[in-house]
């Protein structure tokens, strides 16, 4: 440690100033303040030392507070220190130093003269009233807040004429140079403030790797314990404050130390001016070191009674379960039954954010509470869980133990089931599977219906992941299709996973309709939450409305999510948002997915929960289709979704939005490097279906970008192939057009009739917009502008209605291309945006849609319009058509 008095410059030029001063014979005094420990003796000792090297003589005292009831004990000190004859009266102090001034200058110091004795306190206020320009300085401190023990008040002593020179700490500098140490010189200064004293105190608790903001020292939390015995009550206020931390409040405090609230906000005031707690709230320590020591001095027991207290004290009052189970891990050996079900739901809340250290603390402290077998083995499962996020051989580790030491099978697989609705990302589905094949093992076959629930939740955990996951997955498919369990639960459960199979083989959308309906038939069945069944069914069920406003009824109850990145409501806020996307309502799907997006990426789960991924993904697309192609570039890439994507079946979705977006910006080789891994993930899981994911129509349309046309038609004709067996109108739509696009003249013409027929009867709205585009632009091409025109105005009014900029404007391009001869020249004086206007107002589109497809306001849409009937020499739109062909 080095000097004491470092970082006190300033105030040492100050002292020296009133020492010259005083020299030359102007009497001055000086009051030293600051908190306990802030350094005002060392101050003081700093400056009897520049007095003697001036040729001052010294007399010191410094009041205690045993000696606050002896009469004279300071005025005796001053008076040894002057070799002067005891004190007997007020005019001995003031003769001793008049004898003593007449030899030189003279510092007289007082230190803690707040405890001085009120005779002293006297004697000086008599000396300091009847000297003045003579050599005297008179140094006196005081601790902040602390009344005198006597009945002269500070002040009073001096008369108001007096430099008060306050001491606070020390700043970062000053710690780093007093403890010689600049690497915790921050940490230090912020838990005591810069006190000298506290920092030497924490400087004896510091050992290596050691946590600065968790230590403290029993001997300074003793301290105060003495120091606050005068103040009734303030003992165990601040021990409360202590024990409850940020959740102090003067309510919990009153009770917790058992002091009337009234009461409590004097003692509290008390201390404010003490400058114990800060003058804020909650109430809190001026010093989180202050804090600490007081714990420090608490012996184990009490302590953990006292947070036990303090924890059934919050959850009385409501407090969240965080704030509750802080003090339950810190009451130990305490039994609190009530308290298990806090720390659980604390837990999830913490793995939920992150802080899985405080996760594990919460669940090793439940599991310390007397539990039933069953009880104890979800919260040893629970740990298993956090581990395993930590360090995956240790939660493997303890896996095993949990499940050798299970008592029944049964119940062990009903706990396992719960475990594996939790688990999302890759790594936990490894975990879900060993945990299910664990299990499974143990079961006997009287067991089915429990051995067939943990083989699906295995199976749906494995088959959502990699690819080599989910070919191991995969192997159980027919097996678990052809198990019907008995409990009707399961027998729902049952019809969702057959629905699954139908959906993923494409092999009969009639089937997966049928089965998902049955699956909904009944109480909610949590399975549909999952985060593999969830991506598929909302794929799929977008082309049957019935079922999925079942689906989003029976998922939107108020449940807590198993998955612990969820929050009640997401899930069927992201089933809303794929619902509009399906059906081109583009701005409510980008409503809902951005807001839930939002959400995960406050928890930095983006990159690693499968339903973040797939909302991210989703939201590309919609803002594709909305023609914002800079902030959906942005959202990949700001997500670390534009490189190489791990093999999870949500980033199928990624890639094809992906390859959606280049294909939209002109990238097509990108695009179709995209959308060709999106088919080969798909295809080597086993999943060849137009239900999940459309990315051969993608695919179609970069290989004809590229000239690859031969390639095209042939997965055109693939995709109608898969299309017919599915038998979706959205799915034979879609493969129509592709047919289309590859095709020639007259065939082309019939696919893409054929691709409108059946999107007519779909809810695809802007599928079934482009359908129209495409058929209008080819009628266009081949020379039949008013068989095309009722297609394109057709499909600029879909799109409009989608709100697809990309489409409206390909559409309305298309339109102007079929513009008669006249209307696109200038023969009637109008002006080519008058011309471009009137020419789409007389094939019959209104006002709002040509403003849409041109991006005009419709106030700019009427004014060409009225400047067009002007030179038109015509009074309305019902006469355009006609004037704009007399020019031919």
């Amino acid at each position: 440690m080095r000097t004491p008095t470092v970082g006190r410059d300033p105030e040492l030029c100050t002292t020296r100033a009133l020492l010259v001063g005083a020299a030359a014979g102007r009497t001055t005094t000086a009051f030293v303040t600051g908190e306990i420990g802030v350094g005002k003796s060392t101050l003081l000792d700093a400056v009897t030392g520049q007095a003697r090297a001036l040729g001052f003589a010294v007399a010191t005292a410094r009041a205690t507070r045993l000696e606050s009831d002896l009469r004279g004990g300071v005025a005796g000190q001053l008076a040894d220190g002057l070799r002067a004859d005891p004190v007997e009266s007020l005019g001995d102090l003031h003769k001793a130093v008049r004898r003593a001034l007449a030899r030189g200058p003279l510092l007289l110091v007082v230190d803690d003269v707040h405890l001085a004795d009120s005779w002293s306190l006297r004697c000086l206020a008599y000396l300091l009233r009847r000297i003045c320009d003579e050599p005297l300085a008179v140094l006196l401190s005081a601790a902040t807040g602390h009344s005198p023990a006597g009945e002269v008040a500070l002040p009073e002593l001096t008369g108001g004429h007096t430099t008060t020179i306050e001491l606070d700490g020390l700043d970062v500098d000053a710690v780093a140079e007093l403890l010689d140490d600049r690497r915790i010189a921050r940490a230090c200064h912020e838990v005591t403030g810069g006190n000298p004293y506290l920092l030497r105190a924490l400087r004896a608790e510091l050992k290596p790797d050691a946590d600065i903001a968790t230590l403290g020292s029993s001997d300074i939390g003793q301290i105060l314990r003495v120091r606050l015995r005068p103040y009734e009550g303030a003992t165990e206020l601040v021990r409360a404050t202590a024990v409850l931390g940020p959740d102090a409040t003067v309510d919990r405090v009153a009770t917790m130390a058992g002091v009337e609230p009234r009461r409590a906000l004097r003692i509290i005031d008390a201390l404010v001016r003490l400058h114990v707690f800060r003058d804020d709230y909650p109430i809190a320590f001026v010093h989180p070191f202050l804090r600490n020591s007081v714990l420090a001095d608490l012996p184990v027991a009490t302590r953990a009674a006292d947070h036990a207290r303090a924890a059934k004290l919050l959850a009385d009052a409501g407090a969240p379960d965080a704030r509750v189970a802080e003090h339950l891990r810190e009451a130990r050996a305490i039994p609190l039954p009530w308290a298990v079900d806090v720390l659980r739901r604390a837990a999830r809340q913490a793995t939920h954010d992150g802080r899985l250290d405080a996760a594990q603390d919460y669940l090793e402290r439940a599991l310390e509470e007397r539990l039933t077998s069953d009880e104890r083995l979800a919260v040893q499962l629970e740990l298993v869980h956090v581990t395993y996020i930590v360090d995956q051989a240790e939660g493997m580790a303890k896996l095993r133990d949990a499940l050798a030491h299970a008592d029944d099978a049964r119940s062990a697989a009903g706990q396992a089931v719960s475990m594996l609705l939790r688990l999302c990302s890759a790594p936990e589905a490894r975990l879900a599977l060993s945990i299910g094949l664990q299990l499974v093992s143990r079961l006997s076959s009287q067991e089915h219906d429990e051995s067939w629930e943990l083989r699906t939740m295995s199976y749906l955990a494995g088959v959502g992941n990699n690819v080599g996951l989910a070919l191991r997955a995969s192997m159980f498919t027919d097996e678990l299709e052809s198990e019907v369990p008995n409990s009707p639960r399961l027998r729902q459960v049952h019809s969702a996973l057959m629905s699954l199979g139908h959906a993923l083989r494409g092999d009969s959308a009639e089937k997966a309709v049928q089965y998902a309906a049955e699956a909904l038939d009944g109480d909610r069945v949590d399975v549909f939450t999952q985060p593999f069944v969830f991506t598929v069914s909302t794929c799929f069920m977008a082309d049957a409305p019935d079922l999925s406003d079942r689906f989003r009824r029976m998922i939107g109850s108020e449940a807590e999510p198993h998955d612990y990145h969820l929050r009640k409501g997401t899930v069927v806020s992201l089933a809303h948002g794929m619902d509009y996307l399906a059906k081109g309502d583009l701005v409510r799907a980008k409503t809902f997915l951005k807001w839930q997006l939002r959400l995960f990426d406050e928890l930095h789960a983006v990159d690693v929960c499968p339903m973040a991924i797939l909302c991210a993904a989703r939201l590309a697309e919609v803002l594709v289709d909305l023609g914002r192609f800079d902030e959906a570039r942005d959202l990949l890439a700001r997500h670390g979704f534009a490189g190489e994507l791990p093999e999870m079946f949500q980033h199928n979705v990624t890639l094809f939005a992906r390859g959606k977006l280049k294909l939209a910006t002109g990238d097509a080789a990108g695009a179709l490097e995209d959308v060709s891994e999106c088919g080969r993930r798909l295809t080597a899981s086993k999943i060849d279906s137009p239900a999940i994911l459309p990315w051969r129509a993608l695919a179609v349309r970069a290989q004809l970008a590229l000239g690859m046309r031969e390639e095209a038609a042939r997965l055109a004709l693939e995709d109608l192939e898969r299309a017919k067996r599915w038998g979706t109108p959205r799915a034979m739509g879609t493969a129509l057009i592709s047919v289309g696009l590859t095709s020639d003249d007259e065939p082309a013409v019939r696919a893409l009739r054929k691709a409108v027929e059946y999107l007519t009867e779909s809810a695809a709205r802007l599928l079934h917009a482009e359908a129209l585009f495409e058929l209008g632009a080819r009628l266009r091409r081949r020379g039949q502008p008013e068989r095309a025109i009722p297609h394109l105005r057709r499909a600029v009014e879909l799109s409009a209605r989608c709100e697809s900029k990309p489409l409206i404007g390909l559409a309305a391009d298309e339109l102007r291309a079929c513009e008669p001869a006249t209307a696109r020249g200038t023969v009637h004086g109008l002006t080519r945006q008058e011309t471009r206007v009137a020419g789409m107002a007389a094939q019959g589109l209104t006002n709002r849609q040509i403003a849409e497809a041109l991006f005009l306001t419709r106030r700019t849409v009427e004014l060409h319009l009225s400047g067009a009937y002007r030179k038109l020499g015509i009074t309305g739109r019902a006469d355009l058509a006609a004037a704009l062909h007399r020019g031919d």
